[in-house]
């Protein structure tokens, strides 16, 4: 059924071309690219206003044009809450928690907002999209990640850095990890993962045959140049266990072409010899020595534990003093930080707050993934396990808001009933009376 033709035109050129920069931005300027260009994003001190990524900016200013595109912002915005419950008790809880952490933790309100309230303006904005702004975000999802991959391997093979590596105002010059286009080689493990599997699950079906395999292993080299042990070996596991359904459903039954066992006879083998080349010319070597000298990361993540001893029971339920805190990290020579998203979060902002934003956090989730596949919750239970390894979406990061995008853009849960424009759908819900709860 061809759409009909738009009252907006003006205001749908503006969403279009925001929509395709918001995607560039939050794919390829890291925190430490923002530090790189003079924007004060992690040093402490500096301007406020520079204190937020600019994607959040972006999707501010394009959440805005959606309402004004609408003709009446204010009715467009309590439907946008209207529709799902679970959206406005996820604000409800981040707006407790982070007013709790401004005035009563002293710590600063730009974290958790480019971190989680950034995911929740994506989820507001995608879903009003149209098809073919949605089908080019996703081209440039794919084609950012190859390019950050290519970026990656060529760091690591050549020990030039597109992004300085920079951690709390500090040049980082002995670590031969990447950084790439996504930042912190942590971050970029973690991210490139989610993406390989979403490709290994199906989704993103813009790629298709061999260009889809040829980009899954492309991802599983730059897992190396990246160094995230938790992201690739939690990688290859979930890589084995596709592996071995493909193989239960073939013995069960399923018709097998014959062009895929051509390919499969020729790509094994030469897959298996490139491994075994690259070994012998010491590849892994680097990567295979964070497993046996990793620093104190694994001590550290043991000695954390430490931490909760040094407050009461009121201080640790309701937030400690962040200076103790900050003294007690140097006193145990937590020379990495708090490596685990979930003691974290709980010494910053307390135990009972914590609770109450992850519960907060979890209808978010839900929301999202209603919006999704079933199989995004794998990507999701990925994204989890890793972030307890490390800092992770505790602190000041982005990664949260681009795993949510990449889900929405290549595991999007099917459009039913006929075909109009995403403005269309949503304007006629505008005047249907009473919001729906």
């Amino acid at each position: 059924i061809p759409a009909p033709a738009s009252r907006t035109p003006a205001f749908d050129t503006l969403i279009h071309r925001l929509a395709i920069l918001l995607a560039l931005v939050m794919l390829t300027i890291s925190p430490m690219a923002l530090t790189a260009l003079g924007w004060n994003y992690e040093a402490p001190g500096g301007s406020g206003p520079l204190r937020f990524h600019p994607a959040t900016y972006l999707a501010l200013f394009l959440f805005i044009a959606m309402l004004l595109r609408d003709g009446n912002p204010l009715a467009s915005l309590l439907s946008a809450f209207g529709h799902d419950v679970r959206l406005s008790l996820f604000l409800i809880a981040f707006v407790i928690v982070v007013f709790h952490g401004v005035t009563n933790q002293q710590l600063p309100a730009a974290a958790p907002v480019d971190t989680f309230f950034l995911p929740f303006l994506l989820l507001l904005i995608v879903k009003r999209l149209e098809p073919k702004t949605l089908a080019r975000m996703a081209w440039l999802v794919h084609f950012a990640f190859g390019i950050n991959a290519l970026i990656g391997l060529g760091e690591f093979l050549t020990g030039l850095r597109v992004t300085p590596y920079v951690a709390g105002g500090v040049a980082i010059t002995d670590d031969w990890r990447s950084t790439a286009l996504l930042g912190h080689p942590l971050g970029n493990a973690l991210l490139t993962g989610c993406y390989a599997t979403i490709l290994m699950l199906g989704g993103g079906r813009q790629l298709l045959g061999w260009k889809r395999l040829a980009m899954i292993g492309l991802q599983f080299a730059a897992m190396v140049a990246f160094g995230g042990r938790a992201s690739l070996v939690i990688l290859v596991v979930f890589g084995v266990v596709a592996l071995a359904r493909v193989l239960l459903v073939f013995f069960a039954g399923s018709r097998l072409r014959l062009r895929h066992v051509t390919l499969l006879a020729i790509v094994l083998p030469a897959l298996l010899a490139g491994i075994a080349a690259l070994y012998e010319l010491g590849f892994f070597d680097k990567f295979i020595l964070r497993f046996l000298e990793d620093k104190g990361s694994a001590q550290a993540r043991i000695v954390m534990f430490e931490l909760f001893r040094g407050f009461t029971w009121p201080e640790l339920l309701f937030g400690p003093p962040q200076v103790q805190l900050g003294y007690l990290v140097q006193v145990y020579r937590l020379e990495f930080g708090i490596e685990s998203l979930w003691i974290a979060f709980s010494l910053y902002y307390g135990i009972l707050p914590a609770i109450l934003f992850f519960t907060g956090l979890l209808f978010y989730i839900l929301a999202l993934m209603d919006r999704c596949q079933r199989r995004g919750w794998i990507i999701m239970i990925y994204f989890f396990l890793v972030n307890s390894t490390f800092l992770g979406i505790a602190g000041k990061t982005i990664s949260f808001a681009n795993v949510c995008l990449i889900l929405l853009l290549l595991l999007p849960k099917p459009r039913t009933g006929l075909a109009q424009p995403a403005r269309a759908s949503y304007q006629a819900s505008l005047a249907k009376g009473p919001l729906p709860c």
